[in-house]
């Protein structure tokens, strides 16, 4: 005995079918493309945090150095270079600060996604 199975389908229950695919796929782009914005902005993140943790082992060991520059006695000309030092670092990490913090500001608003079909 041989059976044989054949499925009637109708038209419109292809077509939704395919709708349904077409829609799974926009949302796969979508999925992969929010994923490359995330990793991005992590990357960033990271470089920016790198950067903050550098500054700040630069100015410990600045202050060390003057630490140890005081203690010592050493000559003014080189304890007025070190405080030239540190105070273009202030002033260049406020500068980087703000300029982070409006890109941080500006980076907080969600955008805005477009209509589902």
């Amino acid at each position: 005995m041989d059976l044989h199975i054949y499925l009637h389908t109708e038209d419109g229950v292809i077509r939704r079918l395919d709708k349904i695919m077409s829609i799974l796929t926009d949302l796969q782009a979508k999925a992969e493309a929010t994923l490359a914005k995330v990793t991005s902005d992590t990357d960033i993140d990271n470089a920016v945090a790198k950067v903050v943790n550098d500054q700040v082992a630069t100015i410990i060991d600045l202050r060390a150095q003057l630490a140890a520059a005081i203690a010592n006695g050493n000559d003014p000309v080189a304890l007025q270079k070190l405080s030239d030092t540190m105070d273009a670092i202030l002033q260049s990490d406020t500068s980087n600060a703000a300029i982070v913090a409006a890109a941080v500001t500006a980076g907080t608003t969600p955008p805005t996604l477009p209509a589902q079909p």
